[in-house]
């Protein structure tokens, strides 16, 4: 087995990621200020990767202005090659969001902005890379739907999604990061089954808890103002695995 680095460890996906290859056998090192690891230091960066066979960047931001997040994100992929390159890790693994490299997608998107240059970074690195580009999570709606609700009203943006389950990305993460790859920069994608509105999804939500997160709107709407981008697909992978979990199931579950 293994000795993997995951970068981001204490949120949400990386701690799952974490928790995955740990019960799959590997050796984890877990990369976070919480960890006592500042990914914005090439020292500390350096340090932390000492030994790893792949580090695995599972990094956020919650920026949706675009300097500071393409500031974060290609600061610490810049340190995360380098550090990879001094400590002789054989392959760095970036989680990405699917869409983020398409202008008509990101034009709107601070944060995609800030993902599209993170990807740029690793695919032009002078070291092995998988950059897996994920469609969205079930998890986002009840984010999006906080951030969009006033009162009795939610105005989700106009956004055809291909959601899949957080808990399914990781293992598909895992699996890339523990199986052999090519000795060359890659990108995949993965998605879920069912391709719908986030308005519809958040419909479905609703209708089988009573609320979202704790909200409860009487009325769902939607409009374009992410842009026709996202509207009209834009953040669906062409080519990509697709996972198996339902929202039924998500719901159930």
């Amino acid at each position: 087995m293994s000795k993997i680095a995951v970068l981001g460890a204490s949120g949400n996906f990386g701690s799952a990621l974490s928790e995955k290859l740990e019960w799959q056998g590997h050796d984890v090192v877990r990369i976070s200020r919480s960890h006592g690891v500042d990914v914005m230091s090439p020292e500390s960066v350096e340090r932390a990767l000492v030994g790893v066979d792949v580090a695995v960047d599972a990094l956020h931001i919650d920026a949706l202005g675009a300097q500071k997040s393409i500031e974060f994100f290609t600061r610490a992929a810049r340190n995360v090659v380098q550090a990879a390159q001094a400590s002789g890790v054989g392959r760095i693994v970036c989680l990405s969001i699917a869409g983020a490299t398409n202008p008509e997608v990101n034009h709107r998107n601070g944060h995609y902005q800030g993902k599209a240059a993170q990807e740029s970074f690793y695919q032009e690195a002078d070291i092995p890379s998988t950059t897996v580009r994920s469609s969205q999570w079930f998890e986002l709606i009840p984010v999006l739907v906080h951030r969009v609700t006033k009162g009795p009203l939610s105005i989700m943006p106009s956004m055809l999604m291909a959601s899949a389950a957080m808990s399914d990305v990781v293992t598909f993460m895992a699996d890339i990061v523990s199986e052999p790859r090519p000795a060359r920069n890659e990108i995949v994608a993965v998605r879920g089954p069912q391709v719908d509105s986030a308005a519809n999804f958040a419909r479905r939500i609703l209708a089988a808890k009573g609320s979202i997160d704790g909200v409860q709107p009487k009325t769902i709407r939607e409009a374009p103002y992410l842009g026709r981008g996202i509207a009209n697909g834009g953040l669906i992978p062409a080519d990509a695995q697709v996972t198996t979990t339902t929202i039924d199931e998500w719901l159930g579950a």
